[in-house]
């Protein structure tokens, strides 16, 4: 099954092929560590989490890497305000960080270099542009020559004149021209800052990542993924540079994940319209913001809303229901029970189910696509469970065999390839209870209704079995009955 992704260099969907049969290199920009982990930061990790289960699903080897800013005006900022060193800084929100990839089942990728640990790449770097006169050495440090790369605007589709028409131009005596960037900026007081041959300084932004690719990877990857707004001015720049020092494709594909703004206005931890990662787990579990992310396509901009959350709690408490549901038939389940007069296969679609999600995955990771199937799945399931239930009829042994060799397969591939169903559904409910999700009925109440509810059934008196199951959704519990017995939750 071909691969096909949105190309923002081609402005296309293009098949997806690699440098190296079987093999693909991918790199995704990472954070700036001054603040805390926010939701927006998260939407982008889950979407180079995604890209990297797709590509494994597939059959490849994947060498990825993520980088961390650990140096640059805002955490120099912060860290002279706390009267802290950089690095103390910088420790504190990287740990974080990786606190909640491991909270949001989030893969590591095998390489996070850090700026502070590349800086002798970063000098080689430098110095190759400067000997192609694609870099000079100002006052202010060294600034990469714009005009001079005339592919410049290609994946951003700017143009160099349209840019010159609106540039703010820098008080800079030495500056060739008002589009340069820097690459090295010389230490002011009180900065960290490093040797180099043209003086005391640090990089600047966008140098960083062209020398870990290139002292990672080599000249050209296959993947080069980040955030919607990165794509101008760093990626822009990250191509100028690479591609001018080594005169090869940095990367072959470039993806972009959507921005997430929240009620309608951007998330930014500059202007602390955000939700911070430690407050959005206080009202939810973690698996509703990667079911939130698997609703829409990555490249989208995603409004979150408290309301959408709540939304996608219930489509994920749907699911963990359904999954117990099955999880009953399946251990019920015996090969001697069959029945004829039940029409067709109640699991048939068990058979092919996770080639069609893979589909979409594979068609520029469409995983609102896939999970639209899946909950298409999980409707008709439950239909002709309930049909199945009233007649009073047993499973064909043809449901039994696909529920003994295909659902387990299923399950095991919507956890490694989407990054769901990471708990058993009993644990999950429980986990539930930590939230402010109850009812105000309790316990002894709800048992003595499900009784009621039992002896109703066994008497065939549906009527009645519907108006309990009424009585308790409308106190806030959700019953759901399966062959080991009835069981409930709390409604969400």
């Amino acid at each position: 099954m071909a691969i096909q992704f949105f190309n923002t260099l081609s402005g296309k969907k293009e098949p997806f092929k690699s440098l190296q049969n079987g093999k693909v290199t991918m790199y995704c920009c990472g954070v700036t560590p001054y603040g805390n982990t926010h939701i927006g930061h998260s939407r982008t990790f889950f979407s180079y989490d995604l890209l990297y289960r797709t590509l494994k699903d597939h059959g490849n080897e994947v060498h990825w890497a993520r980088n961390i800013t650990d140096v640059d005006d805002k955490i120099i900022n912060k860290a002279n305000s706390e009267n802290i060193s950089c690095s103390q800084l910088v420790s504190r929100y990287v740990s974080e960080q990786n606190e909640m990839l491991e909270l949001f089942n989030l893969l590591r990728p095998q390489h996070e270099p850090k700026v502070t640990e590349t800086i002798p790449q970063i000098i080689t770097l430098i110095e190759k542009l400067i000997e192609k006169q694609f870099a000079y050495v100002s006052q202010s440090g060294v600034y990469y020559r714009v005009r001079k790369f005339e592919e410049y605007g290609k994946l951003s589709k700017n143009k160099i004149n349209d840019l010159k028409a609106g540039a703010r131009i820098e008080v800079d005596e030495a500056k060739e021209d008002a589009l340069d960037f820097a690459l090295w900026k010389f230490a002011k007081a009180g900065e960290i800052y490093w040797p180099s041959p043209w003086g005391d300084g640090r990089p600047g932004w966008h140098v960083e990542c062209s020398a870990m690719i290139h002292s990672l990877f080599g000249d050209s990857i296959d993947i080069h993924m980040g955030g919607r707004d990165l794509i101008f001015p760093h990626h822009e720049a990250e191509i100028a540079q690479s591609e001018a020092a080594f005169g090869k494709p940095l990367a072959s594909t470039w993806l972009h994940a959507g921005m997430v703004t929240l009620y309608g206005e951007k998330m930014s931890k500059s202007t602390n319209h955000l939700v911070a990662i430690k407050d959005f787990l206080a009202k939810y579990p973690s698996e509703v913001l990667r079911l939130i992310f698997l609703s829409i396509s990555y490249s989208q901009t995603l409004d979150f809303t408290f309301e959408l959350a709540t939304e996608n709690l219930k489509k994920l408490a749907k699911i963990y229901r359904f999954v117990s549901l099955v999880n009953s038939y399946a251990v019920q389940a015996n090969l001697s029970t069959i029945h004829k007069e039940f029409d067709g296969l109640i699991f048939a679609d068990l058979s092919n189910l996770v080639t069609k999600m893979k589909e979409f995955l594979s068609d520029d990771l469409n995983s609102n696509g896939a999970m639209a199937t899946f909950f298409d799945f999980i409707k008709n399931v439950n239909i002709q469970l309930g049909k199945l239930e009233k007649s009073g009829q047993k499973l064909r042994e043809e449901d039994i065999l696909l529920l003994k060799t295909k659902w387990p397969e299923f399950k095991n591939w919507l956890k490694i390839t989407l990054g769901i169903l990471i708990d058993e559904p009993k644990v999950f409910f429980e986990n539930l209870r930590n939230y402010n999700l109850g009812t105000e009925i309790s316990v002894e109440d709800i048992e003595l209704k499900i009784q009621e509810r039992t002896k109703a059934r066994a008497d065939k008196d549906w009527a009645k079995s519907d108006a309990i199951r009424e009585e308790l959704l409308a106190q806030g519990v959700q019953i759901q009955d399966a062959p080991a017995g009835t069981k409930w939750t709390v409604v969400i």
